[in-house]
């Protein structure tokens, strides 16, 4: 209700005084008939109806009016309509009404005639209507004459214009949409608005599905969102840390979202034009309020982000798998081993960050931030097929393709090597390539929804082209929309998801572990075989150190040099320094193979 009042405000005006002036004038006139006597002519004081065709009117007027001042109050009142253009005769046939026509040869007021009520009202109700009010019972049709003759004097008007010359002429860019009376042009832009409660592609059974929509998921996306972003916070991996840039572009993104649903529909996406000072219009070229400049901000510029920091890590995934498998052919010692280079992060993060402020900037510049009829959250392109197809589908197709394009050639680089060595990459490789690759679905079903809604978005609003079989108006279907704000959403779900979901597991298994110690000793790892024994030989093989683990403060090694022949081979035996008395343990030696009777570990 609260918002419903923001739009309809000067309806609300424009309704109470007018029903106020009619019901305290009922008990003294309610039609011309009831004037009698000799009435005095005075000049029209009243600006709006200067110039009109005459000069002098006599009061009180139809509506019971004592006072010039009083009838110039309600007439500023129908200033919001009168500029809105919903007929050419609305200012005549209102000066009519509130500032008849006076003649010393008539004694009665000469208003209008019901012909030229029931012409403005035709046209101008379907306006008033839009905002869900009814025709003003001050200006019911019924009060005045049905038409001029010698008993009842009325003013028929100069007629209404021909419709293609005043409409092309006044409007000509709305009339060839549907539902163009629930339309504006702004004189500024020369752009149609829509009225904010107008009901043109959505009625409102299905606007408020789609708010219940939007709460749910923006709800559930915030949350994992944040979680995600806490976790790789406190994180110190190295591939944690480049995946935090699209987790936090994501989870502002659902702050966007979040704002426009805390702000509520009317408060983000309706404003008023300069113009039309009283008219709540659905936002088309501007930041009027500030929760739709948030909303747009954190949706447009870092979605765009999110987009180019998934190409970056694209190209930054099929540089480490081409560098490892390359190593791994190679020979080398340590597949693990990975290099930062500072000049290639300062460019990944211009391109990152830069990018997408130069074109928010642009878009800023060019006023072409918009409010979408079904959700009531502002972006761009809800209203202009151009500005959809230039600072929308292209960003995010170009850095898809590019973003592809590394995946698809690193994969097909992983499909030439030898099982052996893709086996042995590391386990954060594998699983970076799989997010990455998951996240390309999505992505490609939020493009094919934005080409969809902008290749049929011109069937939806403009009339049929003529012909001569009847064609109905194409319908805007529900679900393309639903849909693509539930992506829009869900590719952030999938990247906290992804951060968050290794977590989740690992605290799952460390619950799910055994909690009582076994008894005996743990073994690090099985020792070794030794070679380079020959017998009746010295052995030439380097030294070896063993450790028993056993329990505190009890340690046994081996030391292993340069062997004597196996009749001197022995074991020295370093006793605990415990208090505790405990059995010896004896090593015997062969002289091929050695053999450990303790518990031994490698050091």
């Amino acid at each position: 209700m609260a918002r419903s009042v923001l739009t309809r405000c000067w309806c609300v005006v424009l309704l109470l005084t007018t029903v106020t002036t009619a019901a305290s004038t009922g008990s003294s006139s309610s039609s011309a008939s009831d004037f009698t006597g000799q009435r005095t002519c005075e000049p029209i004081r009243i600006e709006l109806c200067r110039g009109i065709g005459y000069n002098e009117t006599s009061l009180p007027n139809i509506v019971g009016h004592e006072l010039q001042s009083d009838a110039n109050f309600t007439l500023h009142t129908f200033f919001p309509l009168i500029q809105f253009g919903c007929s050419k005769q609305l200012k005549f046939f209102l000066c009519a009404t509130y500032v008849p026509m006076c003649t010393p040869k008539v004694s009665m007021p000469i208003g209008p005639c019901r012909s030229l009520c029931n012409t403005v009202k035709n046209r101008c109700h379907p306006i008033l209507q839009g905002f869900g009010f009814p025709w003003p019972s001050a200006l019911d049709c019924n009060r005045f004459p049905e038409e001029n003759n010698h008993e009842h004097m009325c003013m028929q008007g100069p007629g209404e214009p021909a419709e293609g010359d005043v409409l092309v002429s006044d409007r000509p860019s709305c009339q060839g949409l549907q539902k163009s009376n629930l339309y504006v042009q702004l004189n500024r832009s020369g752009r149609c608005a829509p009225l904010c409660e107008a009901d043109i592609l959505f009625e409102q059974d299905e606007k408020h599905f789609a708010e219940v929509w939007l709460t749910s998921w923006s709800v559930a996306a915030l949350g994992t969102a944040i979680v995600a972003t806490l976790c790789l916070i406190l994180s110190t991996k190295r591939w944690d840390k480049s995946l935090m840039p699209l987790v936090i572009s994501h989870c502002l993104v659902t702050v966007g979202w979040a704002v426009r649903w805390l702000a509520g529909r009317n408060a983000t996406a309706c404003g008023y034009d300069p113009q039309l000072p009283g008219v709540a219009l659905l936002l088309t070229d501007g930041l009027s309020t500030a929760p739709c400049a948030a909303t747009f901000l954190l949706r447009y510029y870092f979605g765009l982000s999110a987009a180019v920091w998934w190409a970056i890590l694209c190209l930054r995934w099929s540089k480490s798998v081409r560098r490892l498998l390359s190593t791994s052919e190679l020979g080398g010692p340590d597949l693990h081993a990975e290099k930062s280079d500072g000049s290639y992060d300062t460019l990944c993060q211009l391109a990152a960050w830069g990018i997408p402020a130069i074109l928010t900037v642009i878009v800023l510049v060019a006023r072409l931030v918009d409010a979408d009829e079904l959700f009531g959250s502002c972006f761009i392109g809800n209203q202009s097929d151009r500005a959809l197809l230039t600072f929308v589908i292209v960003p995010l197709l170009t850095s898809w393709v590019i973003g592809s394009g590394y995946l698809f050639t690193a994969y097909l680089r992983k499909r030439s090597a030898a099982a052996s060595l893709v086996h042995a990459l590391p386990v954060h490789i594998h699983g970076m390539g799989k997010f990455l690759f998951i996240y390309t679905v999505p992505t490609a079903a939020l493009l094919m929804l934005m080409f969809y809604e902008y290749a049929c978005r011109e069937n939806w609003l403009q009339l049929p082209h003529p012909s001569l079989e009847p064609v109905l108006p194409a319908r805007a279907p529900l679900w393309p929309f639903l849909l693509r704000a539930f992506i829009e959403l869900l590719v952030g779900v999938l990247a906290s998801a992804w951060a968050v979901g290794p977590r989740i597991v690992g605290l799952c298994r460390g619950n799910s572990a055994p909690t009582t110690k076994l008894a005996g000793p743990v073994y690090k790892q099985p020792p070794p075989k030794l070679a380079g024994f020959t017998t009746g030989a010295p052995s030439t093989y380097s030294t070896a150190s063993y450790q028993t683990v056993c329990p505190q403060n009890s340690l046994v090694s081996v030391s292993i040099g340069k062997l004597p022949p196996p009749r001197h081979h022995t074991a020295r035996k370093y006793q605990s320094h415990s208090h505790i008395n405990r059995k010896p343990r004896g090593y015997k030696m062969s002289t091929q193979t050695i053999s450990l009777t303790g518990h031994e570990t490698v050091l």
